[in-house]
């Protein structure tokens, strides 16, 4: 029994949202009741209220019919101009994700070019450090034979020291 209840419930509930979405979809006009068919002979009496109220309704429901066409109107005219802002829109939205995967591709070719940089200059730090050794190794055997070479030339000079007189 409360399993009835339950969907009882649940089953108003779901026939409210459809009701109220009914409505909100297609709003209620003025119900127009039949056209009066006594003769309107005097201002006052059942007859003119009658056509008093039939002639409101109509009235009312014109004026809800115009009101529906302005805001239909409206709704085509706010469309109208919204689609060439939305068509910039999409075209800058695309132009940007474009932008973006351009940027990721120089990021990695950035990358990519500041690692192999980074190789280059320790393989000439290294050559450059290979070529300091050689250079420096040459110089001091240079620098040895020239010391060498001034000792044997030197070697074969005497120094004597002349005596006072």
């Amino acid at each position: 029994m409360n399993s009835f209840r339950f969907s009882g419930s649940l089953l108003l509930l779901i026939l409210f949202a459809q009701s109220a979405n009914a409505q909100q979809q297609a709003p209620q006009l003025t119900v127009v009741p039949p056209k009066p068919t006594c003769t309107l002979i005097f201002k006052t009496g059942s007859c003119a209220d009658l056509w008093n109220a039939y002639n409101d309704a109509v009235a009312r429901r014109q004026q809800e019919e115009i009101q529906l066409y302005v805001n239909r109107q409206k709704e085509l005219a706010s469309q109208a101009a919204a689609a060439p802002l939305q068509k910039q829109i999409d075209d800058l939205t695309k132009l940007s994700s474009d932008q973006q995967v351009q940027i990721t591709k120089l990021h990695e070719q950035m990358k990519s070019d500041a690692t192999a940089a980074l190789e280059r200059q320790a393989d000439a730090h290294q050559q450059g450090l290979y070529e300091g050794v050689g250079i420096g190794a040459v110089g001091l055997l240079i620098l040895i034979g020239i010391v060498m070479g001034i000792r044997r030339f030197s070697s074969n000079f005497s120094i004597t020291r002349k005596q006072p007189a």
